[in-house]
């Protein structure tokens, strides 16, 4: 997985539509690594591509789709809850990327999140996220 950012109102992306825009991207980062991490590495490869405003690119969709129905069932939660919920951390780190851009790097230690006790529910109540 190799997650790439990108500004879809940048000049180079101004004469193609938004999907060809993704396609170009999702098809750089599958010429990069692709070869080396199916060779070399004996693993599979999904290049996530997402846009500076939070729209993301096919391969990307199919990948968090996969992903909220796996988290879904594992926590014994609603559907809709999960993706809601992902899709709010996914907005904020896109902003918070977005200000590092801004602002220049600050270095601050990486944080986590337990996920065992995370209540997907609370927090999409919460937060306001209409589902």
């Amino acid at each position: 997985m190799d997650i790439r950012i990108f500004d879809p109102m940048a000049a180079c992306y101004q004469r193609i539509s938004l999907e060809a825009a993704h396609q170009k991207n999702e098809r750089g980062k599958i010429r990069s690594y692709g070869d080396r991490i199916r060779n070399v590495d004996l693993g599979s490869f999904t290049p996530l591509v997402f846009t500076t405003s939070g729209g993301m690119g096919p391969k990307a969709k199919c990948f968090y789709s996969r992903l909220a129905d796996v988290m879904a069932e594992k926590k014994h939660q609603p559907r809709s809850h999960v993706v809601a919920w992902m899709r709010c951390r996914l907005y904020f780190s896109l902003l918070r990327f977005a200000l590092l851009c801004l602002r220049r790097t600050r270095y601050s230690a990486p944080t986590t999140i337990d996920l065992a006790g995370l209540n997907y529910q609370a927090t999409v109540v919460e937060s306001g996220i209409l589902v």
